[in-house]
């Protein structure tokens, strides 16, 4: 199906309401999963499907259809469907007519033209590693990708096209020795399908160092000053910061709006927060979002000032406020709601061997395995390590990293020149039903003065 034809064909003025538009995606996935040397499943999924939106009687009407070829004859029902309430202002501001934007430009590294034997291969010739690496007792070897054609309408003018191709290949295993047991991952994300070539040795000196885990002491709770590798600041800044920077959580209560005040000061004067949906090439990529606002680089925070925050068009209209490109859905089943891109804290100039020598005496954390935020936050770390001598040392054990969003914000002391940007093609962020939507979070080794471990 020519998709773009069929929009250009599609005349959203002629209907009766006060605003409609249409989202039509084509998706191509497939994944690979062996399961202790046995492959489990392998398997691919084409899906066709439209979302459609439509405001009228100071009220939205959704709808969401496989059935793309009846675009018009989907939108006359939800017009029918406004009629039969009783009507209302229409309160909703119109966006702006973004313009139109064409940015197909994945089609020739597209992974649903690499044939599924091909990924089955790439996970089957690791196999050998599991006799090479010691002491694991289980293991998983998964490939996953997805190729994205994503198009756009709207009654004021607005209209895309852009595509998204990202693919992930993960060999995790828990290692065994005696009865300790230590659990651990190596992932590579990539948009080019040789990006997985050559990855054994790799592989095989990353577990390597996880087996030096299996021996290491546990370290006692309490408040230590740590340095945070770019993956955990990534993930620090995401859970603790960026979900309250979604400006749909402020709508209705007046607490919020004046606990976040923009202009207030909320971070050490070294910090910069960002969300940007640019980084082409990442899992964060949404160059243009769900109601066709272009991405920009949004600061959230800037020199420890709340800057801004996320929002769509309706946020934006009753916070008073400019959109922001953060309007997404998680597919063509829902409708788009505030969500991140690419968040992360932007990179310092402070070298990172003398953030370890400031943090001496303290933890350095490498990875983690899950984390979750709010007012507080946690992190459930994977590889931490003292910091001896400016250096880092002996492997230790921690459980849990938490504390407070506000408190951590102004104990951030330095950010390093280390910059780096995380993308993950396995699972992504949650926010109500919708789940899991690709995102990508990051930024420089931070060194913190107190956080609490347990």
């Amino acid at each position: 199906m020519d998709i773009q034809s069929q929009l250009n064909q599609l005349d959203l003025s002629k209907f009766k309401c006060h605003f409609v538009d249409v989202r039509i995606e084509r998706t191509n996935t497939s994944h690979v999963m062996f399961l202790n040397g046995e492959l489990t499943s392998a398997g691919e999924k084409p899906v066709l499907g439209a979302f459609i939106r439509l405001y009228q009687s100071g009220r939205w009407f959704y709808s969401s259809t496989t059935q793309v070829e009846n675009l018009e004859t989907e939108i006359e029902k939800l017009v029918l469907e406004s009629a039969k309430i009783k009507p209302e202002p229409n309160s909703y501001k119109l966006p702006a007519n973004n313009g139109k934007h064409q940015m197909m430009s994945k089609a020739e590294k597209a992974f649903n033209k690499i044939p599924l034997d091909k990924k089955v291969h790439l996970c089957e010739k690791h196999l050998p590693l599991l006799s090479q690496i010691p002491n694991i007792k289980d293991s998983r070897i998964m490939y996953t990708d997805c190729y994205k054609e994503k198009f756009y309408k709207s009654s004021v003018g607005t209209e895309f096209a852009y595509d998204f191709n990202q693919a992930g290949f993960r060999f995790s295993s828990t290692l065994k020795k005696g009865e300790n047991l230590f659990a651990d991952g190596f992932a590579r994300y990539a948009s080019d399908f040789g990006s997985f070539d050559s990855m054994e040795k790799d592989i095989v000196d990353y577990f390597a160092e996880s087996a030096r885990f299996l021996d290491a002491e546990t370290v006692t709770p309490g408040k230590y000053k740590v340095v945070l590798s770019p993956e955990i600041t990534g993930v620090f800044t995401h859970e603790s910061f960026g979900h309250k920077s979604e400006a749909d959580f402020m709508m209705g209560d007046p607490e919020a709006t004046k606990e976040w005040k923009l202009g207030s000061v909320i971070g050490s004067d070294c910090l910069s927060i960002v969300d940007c949906g640019s980084h082409d090439n990442s899992s964060g990529w949404c160059p243009i979002d769900d109601e066709g606002t272009p991405a920009k680089k949004n600061y959230l925070i800037k020199n420890g000032v709340l800057t801004g925050r996320l929002h769509s068009t309706h946020t934006a209209n009753v916070l008073g406020e400019e959109t922001t490109g953060n309007s997404r859905a998680l597919n063509f089943e829902y409708e788009p709601i505030v969500r991140m891109t690419s968040t992360y804290i932007e990179g310092g100039k402070t070298p990172f061997h003398e953030l370890l020598k400031m943090a001496e005496g303290g933890l350095y954390f490498e990875n983690f395995k899950h984390g979750s935020g709010g007012s507080t936050f946690t992190i459930a770390p994977i590889r931490a390590y003292r910091i001896k001598e400016g250096k880092k040392a002996e492997p230790v054990r921690v459980s849990v990293i938490s504390g407070s969003v506000f408190e951590t914000l102004k104990k951030i002391e330095a950010c390093a020149d280390d910059f780096l940007l995380e993308s993950s093609a396995f699972g992504g962020c949650g926010k109500m039903e919708q789940s899991p939507l690709p995102v990508a979070d990051g930024g420089p080794s931070i060194l913190v003065s107190e956080m609490q471990i347990s």
